[in-house]
């Protein structure tokens, strides 16, 4: 005789597999507890706590709906909700995330300044990079560069030109011209319609 599993709770399935347990998490979760007190009582945060909090600790760090929905099971409209009545919270933590992935950031760059080095002192492992992948780290570098002196990192052009009205009268004047210029062209011709006769 096989015993089976015991059936697992899928709240705790969730926090096993999406929540680790660094202090400033616990912090959030409490807090979704707690301002889910405020909340109706048919609102996510009665009823599945541990999903609310999931789905607001990654639209927190700027995941996408799809990406909330299959790792929470909650639905648009749910996950719209929860944003909307947490939204003061989430623009904090979006915050103190922005900085994590800033140090984050900095920490890669500095790698890939080592990389950098490495490769130039080792011209048989530079010669397999190739040159696409070299142009869009260039791209990427200028592009940051520009932005942290401050440069704008893209420009945009507005043209003066013709609105729709000035496109539409050079269109009826343009008509008008050839209408004049075949009327001008045109043989006058008189149709005389005459019996036939047998």
């Amino acid at each position: 005789m096989t015993s089976e599993p015991a059936p697992i709770d899928p709240n705790e399935k969730l926090k096993a597999e999406y929540v680790d347990e660094r202090e400033d998490k616990s912090a959030w979760f409490l807090e979704v507890k707690e301002r889910a007190k405020l909340s109706p009582g048919n609102c996510v945060e009665h009823y599945a706590p541990n999903k609310a909090a999931m789905a607001l600790w990654l639209a927190a760090q700027g995941a996408r709906i799809t990406d909330i929905q299959k790792k929470t099971g909650l639905g648009r409209e749910t996950i719209r909700g929860l944003q909307w009545r947490h939204n003061d919270t989430l623009e904090t933590k979006r915050k103190e995330f922005s900085m994590r992935y800033a140090i984050a950031a900095q920490d890669y760059t500095d790698l890939l300044f080592e990389r950098s080095q490495q490769l130039f002192d080792n011209p048989e492992e530079l010669a397999k990079i190739s040159p696409d992948k070299l142009a869009v780290t260039v791209g990427i570098l200028t592009d940051k560069a520009a932005q942290l002196t401050g440069m704008a990192s893209s420009i945009v052009e507005h043209r003066k030109g013709a609105s729709i009205d000035d496109a539409a009268k050079m269109i009826f004047d343009a008509k008008a011209r050839i209408a004049s210029k075949i009327k001008s062209d045109a043989i006058d011709v008189e149709i005389i319609d005459e019996p036939n006769s047998f």
